[in-house]
């Protein structure tokens, strides 16, 4: 009995203490990938191969290249928070958005126009390519050891699956 009244406290305690999304300034700073560099594109090959399974041989040869494209992990990323706008950069690609939403056209790294736009209620940076209905969401929390975790989501009607993943990054400089 004493074990079950432990187990409802420790779950009520779970559920009343949603996860705090950080707000741009909060979020500022210069990152460096800190996961396991085999496991983690293990990983997501794996779901990369699930979402692709039922896809035929020429949709499949189209595809392939922009999902490796959408899930490469940057080494490095920097969140600047200036003035009303939010840059990302990861790696060599840079994303400049409005911090209190609307979207704004972006080059993609293959060349694309995508669509992108800043969520500050659940800190997620969309980017949406109407040509392909592509859709990539990056989602930033911070885990219990204070890391930036920037978690994936790559949708498109093609795919069987959404294709999702989190990566961990340590702050360089705090």
């Amino acid at each position: 009995m004493a074990l079950f009244l432990g187990l409802l406290i420790l779950v009520a305690q779970t559920r009343a203490e949603p996860a705090k999304v950080p707000t741009p300034s909060e979020l500022a700073g210069d990152y460096a990938y800190a996961g396991q560099r085999e496991k983690d594109e293990a990983a997501i090959k794996a779901k990369v191969d699930a979402a692709t399974a039922d896809m035929s041989r020429m949709v499949s040869k189209r595809a392939m290249p922009r999902l490796e494209s959408t899930t490469q992990i940057p080494q490095k990323v920097m969140i600047a928070h200036q003035g009303s706008s939010v840059t990302f950069k990861m790696d060599d690609h840079v994303v400049t958005v409005p911090e209190q939403g609307g979207s704004v056209p972006v080059t993609t790294p293959l060349g694309e126009t995508a669509d992108a736009s800043l969520d500050v209620k659940t800190a997620t940076l969309l980017q949406s390519v109407a040509k392909t209905g592509g859709q990539k969401r990056n989602a930033f929390r911070f885990n219990a050891a204070g890391q930036l975790v920037m978690d994936v989501r790559i949708t498109n009607s093609k795919l069987a699956s959404p294709v999702t993943f989190s990566l961990v990054y340590a702050r360089v400089n705090p």
